[in-house]
């Protein structure tokens, strides 16, 4: 039940049956508040949204944080698997500049080889 002081008594503030059970509206906070088990919920009687429970905040920013170490975790993994592939890109330039180099020296030799023996 809420209370207001007025000319120095306290009456008991009007309730209404809404969404969840009886509520109050609190002037003071200009919030409606209602009973949800041993807690008060308050809703902001403007936007209809419930304002969280500190428990509520503390799960959302728990859960917030998990997904941000996974993101992290995903994106280390996508770095890491990217720095692989550029290694094994550089590893085949290699191994093709390699296989050029051979190649003309292979051209070369056989045209010392005709030059040498038409």
């Amino acid at each position: 039940q809420g209370l207001k002081l007025a000319d120095g008594k306290y009456m008991p503030l009007p309730w209404q049956l809404a969404k969840g059970g009886r509520t109050i509206r609190s002037g003071v906070l200009g919030l409606d508040i209602r009973a949800e088990g041993e807690l008060l919920r308050f809703r902001d009687p403007a936007t209809g949204g419930d304002i969280p429970h500190r428990a509520e905040v503390v799960a959302a920013a728990e859960q917030a944080q998990a997904a941000a170490e996974r993101a992290q975790a995903t994106a280390e993994r996508a770095e890491d698997q990217a720095k692989r592939e550029a290694e094994r890109r550089k590893a085949a330039e290699a191994a093709r500049s390699a296989a050029e180099a051979r190649v003309a020296q292979l051209e070369a030799a056989l045209r010392r080889s005709r030059v040498l023996h038409p």
